[in-house]
């Protein structure tokens, strides 16, 4: 047995905790059987799932390792001879264990109420939602847990909530997805043109991004352990989310539905190669000396070693220019779509550059410093701040300087933005070619 995960038990799962988790959910479903009100066991035991394996299992994840870090234990498991696999299923289910020892619990009297009264099938259905809400709440809370701690934070009170919140918020959505399907608000999801019953497609969507959430906390993990990730998981992972996200042209709105179906499919998968790419310049580091590693080794001709180095940012940023970029060609077929959609395609195109080489750049500016914080305070004042302040003026023409405009006036806003995105790229590479001194690197 993975002994990270069986340490876990031993520590968790304590006779007295056993006892009392038994002792206090027997007695509270009993009190609900008893009462003859409008809260059940099973209503109760839906609400105890939630609170048990959600809200606690979340935050018993962001402490599996923050706890570690505080209790100067950490350093010395990084030592051990378990690999990232055995840590992270230890961290994640052996932290939880006594999160899913109630779960399980509640499970039973929950699923053998939906199997008298709605049928085993239904009882299944329940049983992989229930699951699955579980696993990715805490591993979302685990993964936020170990981004945080790659990028040099604390382990305070408010940090560990941050952490928690991420899993809720993961929770939540899945809740309020289930929600609508058991509702029966949406029946059907319209997926690549096929309708498909929305509960099994919702379910197996679940799953899948489950597992990916998974994958995400494994590789975390291994660089925590100084073990370095290549990029193939995340481009298998771009290739995934573009064909996910691109099945959905059927829920566009009606303005762009005269559009063909490719170019809507396109323009659905670069926006979530767009938003990845904004997440992850955000929360990757941006070490500089990575990035002249890299230029070293282009100009040493070790191209796959450099490539092999990527970030997923910039891996996110190719896949968003490549989608851009076709779904430009893509629009000459149709002369009404390519008037309005490719100036907007290229304008985004450039704002996207103009945005993640700020990121960048505020690191390589000298001094101790946030410079992710800084560089969210100027895109505030890009996309907020000034725009808000064009607006009480009534100068809403110039706000294609800023971010891309629909209806765009034709070129000039694509113009504008690649000057600036080209300004702010140009000034980051010369940064980054500058020692904190800001003298030039030697040969």
């Amino acid at each position: 047995m993975n002994p990270e995960f069986l340490r876990n038990v031993w520590l968790e799962m304590t006779t007295r905790r056993v006892l009392l988790m038994v002792g206090l959910l027997g007695l509270t479903f009993a009190a609900a059987a008893l009462a003859n009100g409008d809260w059940g066991p099973a209503s109760v035991a839906t609400w105890l799932y939630y609170i048990i394996v959600v809200i606690l299992g979340s935050r018993s994840a962001a402490l599996s390792v923050v706890g570690e870090i505080g209790a100067r234990t950490w350093d010395s498991q990084r030592l051990s001879s378990l690999g990232a696999g055995e840590m992270m299923w230890g961290k994640l289910f052996g932290a939880t264990i006594y999160n899913w020892f109630g779960g399980a619990i509640c499970l039973a009297v929950l699923l053998t109420h939906e199997a008298i009264t709605a049928g085993a099938g239904t009882a299944a259905l329940d049983l992989l939602y229930y699951v699955g809400i579980g696993v990715i709440s805490q591993a979302a809370a685990l993964l936020a847990s170990l981004i945080a701690i790659g990028r040099g934070q604390g382990h305070s009170r408010l940090e560990v909530f941050a952490y928690q919140l991420v899993g809720l918020v993961a929770g939540v959505a899945v809740w309020w997805v289930w929600d609508e399907v058991k509702s029966h608000t949406v029946d059907t999801i319209v997926w690549w043109g096929h309708p498909l019953d929305a509960a099994i497609f919702l379910l197996a969507s679940l799953v899948i991004f489950s597992v990916w959430t998974l994958v995400a906390c494994f590789r975390e993990m291994r660089l925590e352990l100084k073990m370095r990730n290549g990029p193939l998981v995340w481009l298998a992972f771009l290739v995934f989310i573009g064909f996910y996200v691109a099945g959905f042209d059927a829920w566009l709105s009606q303005e762009l539905k005269s559009w063909d179906p490719g170019a809507l499919r396109l323009l659905l998968a670069g926006t979530a190669y767009g938003i990845l790419t904004y997440i992850m310049v955000l929360l990757e580091p941006k070490d500089r000396v990575h990035y002249r590693w890299m230029q070293g080794q282009i100009r040493q001709g070790h191209v796959a070693n450099a490539l092999n180095g990527t970030q997923a940012w910039m891996m996110g940023y190719a896949a968003t220019f490549l989608a851009g970029i076709v779904l430009f060609f893509w629009l000459l077929h149709d002369v009404s779509a390519a008037l309005v959609g490719q100036p907007l395609v290229l304008a985004a195109l450039g704002f996207l550059t103009r945005d993640v080489s700020l990121f960048v750049l505020m690191q390589t500016l000298p001094g101790r410093r946030r410079g992710d914080f800084g560089a969210l305070a100027i895109l505030f004042a890009l996309y907020v701040l000034i725009p808000w302040i064009l607006a009480s003026l009534n100068a809403n023409a110039l706000m294609f300087l800023f971010f891309p405009q629909l209806p765009s006036p034709t070129f000039v806003g694509a113009i504008a933005a690649w000057v600036q995105g080209i300004a702010v790229a140009g000034l980051t590479l010369t940064r980054l070619a500058l020692t904190e001194k800001g003298q030039p690197v030697p040969a």
